[in-house]
């Protein structure tokens, strides 16, 4: 189940907020899981991500959408948090105001890369939406 409102979904809540990282674990047509770091959005209810075309990503999700998200841990191991959900490879662009928003949380991000806003637009084209369904965890 996934519960925003008790102690522990209330903090995966705030790290869906403010985390810039999310590692995405999809599963290749043998079985492999193949987790990648990427960037995110949440909504509140839903977790947008972009990719490049043809990437294995899209691939495996077209495959199996099961997912897997999750952050990295604190230096100890501990801050656990683990999100299962279906993904969804979207025909459609999300809103304007939530690209906004995406591309304003990673501008830095982008300028790292050595591309421009429009650069980054024209490569990550294809949006992913990830409904999470239940979640796992704990924190310390």
């Amino acid at each position: 189940m996934f519960d925003l409102t008790n102690r522990f979904g209330r903090h995966v809540n705030r790290r869906l907020r403010q985390e810039k990282i999310i590692w995405l674990t999809t599963v290749d047509s043998r079985d492999t899981p193949q987790p990648r770091p990427v960037w995110f959005h949440w909504d509140g209810k839903t977790i947008l991500i972009f990719s490049e075309k043809d990437k294995a990503k899209l691939r495996h999700i077209a495959h199996n959408p099961r997912v897997v998200l999750n952050f990295n841990t604190d230096d100890d191991g501990g801050d656990v948090s683990v999100i299962v959900g279906d993904a969804k490879i979207s025909g459609d662009p999300p809103e304007g105001s939530r690209i906004k928003t995406y591309l304003r949380k990673y501008s830095e991000g982008i300028k790292s890369l050595d591309m421009t806003v429009a650069e980054f637009r024209d490569a990550y084209t294809v949006p992913i939406l990830v409904t999470p369904e239940s979640m796992r965890g704990f924190v310390d």
